[in-house]
């Protein structure tokens, strides 16, 4: 094992960007970085994405601004998406740009305090959860809406604890009539089936905003939720949406879904350790998936050799939370 890991720390320093480079040092070798976070505020990509961004925070492609069906969810896709960007670039809350975006984020709030990102009349669970994460890692998790919003997570469980898509929960037959086309510009949010099993894709990216928080991740709601994803390893989910059980081993990055890296890297937050048996299966079938050049491969056909770092970098991430890379 050690050797794998060392081959992929060197393939990392061979082959990585300033980025990478980043967060190799600080997080896995842990040596200084003062040098890559300055260079890192000149990085072109960084300097480009902050260059686009909106009078209101967010940030939207000319072709669907104005647009009237198109233009609210473009503006939250593209926004959430340049959020963990810009995070990943060495962005946090002190960044104008940061505060800026998270002010379009709480534009968009409910006053129920959801977040429906492309869904605006129906609730989103997933988004929601995508949009709590980026805030806490950018250091907001104290701002009175975040915890508004984990608030409403809590409120909007299934009967199981974990967490589905309120409207998933429903017959096709029953959406089919709720969508009427008469009816749907008064549509307000289902609340759904409360006694339908949880979705784990749903749960799993609960619990990345959970666990991105330290006053949510020791709460007996994220114990729960990890559980329930970890039940569900390898297994198929009760839902259409991602419901084949090789979407388990489909690794990509941003964590934007759940799959085995990503509930790994939101596991090895907490207080869970090699000794359990489908944490320790999960770590070494990682093992078995690397590359004999030392890296570890984005699961998306149109990925390229930065995915595959971006990949890499949070492989290593999840063996040195566990304890099995020395420092």
């Amino acid at each position: 094992m050690k050797k794998r890991l060392n081959k992929a720390i060197e393939f990392l320093l061979a082959r990585g960007n300033l980025p990478i480079l980043y967060w190799l040092k600080k997080d896995i070798l842990e040596v200084p970085v003062d040098r890559e976070y300055k260079n890192l505020k000149k990085y072109a990509a960084r300097i480009r994405i902050i260059n686009e961004q909106k009078a209101n925070g967010g940030w939207c492609q000319k072709k669907y601004e104005n647009h009237p069906k198109w233009e609210q969810t473009h503006y939250f896709i593209e926004t959430l998406r340049n959020s963990f960007r810009l995070y990943d670039y060495g962005c946090d809350g002190r960044n104008r740009e940061v505060k800026k975006l998270a002010e379009f984020f709480f534009s968009t709030q409910t006053r129920s305090g959801d977040f429906r990102g492309i869904y605006p009349q129906e609730y989103a669970p997933h988004y929601h959860s995508l949009t709590l994460e980026i805030l806490c890692r950018f250091g907001m998790e104290d701002h009175k809406q975040v915890q508004k919003g984990f608030r409403w997570l809590i409120k909007n469980r299934q009967d199981d604890g974990g967490w589905a898509i309120p409207y998933q929960t429903l017959s096709k037959k029953e959406m089919k009539k709720r969508y009427d086309k008469s009816k749907e510009s008064k549509l307000t949010p289902v609340k759904g089936d409360a006694s339908k099993p949880y979705s784990h894709y749903v749960t799993g990216l609960v619990l990345r905003a959970l666990t991105a928080s330290s006053a949510w991740i020791n709460r007996k709601y994220t114990k729960v939720a990890s559980e329930l994803v970890i039940k569900r390893f390898h297994k198929k989910d009760k839902y259409e949406e991602r419901e084949s059980a090789e979407y388990w081993k489909e690794l990509s990055y941003p964590f934007w879904a759940t799959n085995i890296l990503s509930s790994l890297d939101s596991l090895s937050e907490m207080d869970y350790t090699t000794e359990n048996k489908k944490i320790k299966n999960s770590l070494e079938w990682l093992l078995r998936t690397q590359l004999p050049q030392g890296y570890w491969k984005a699961g998306y056909k149109e990925a390229d050799l930065e995915d595959h770092l971006w990949i890499t970098i949070s492989v290593l991430r999840v063996f040195k939370r566990f304890g099995l890379i020395e420092s």
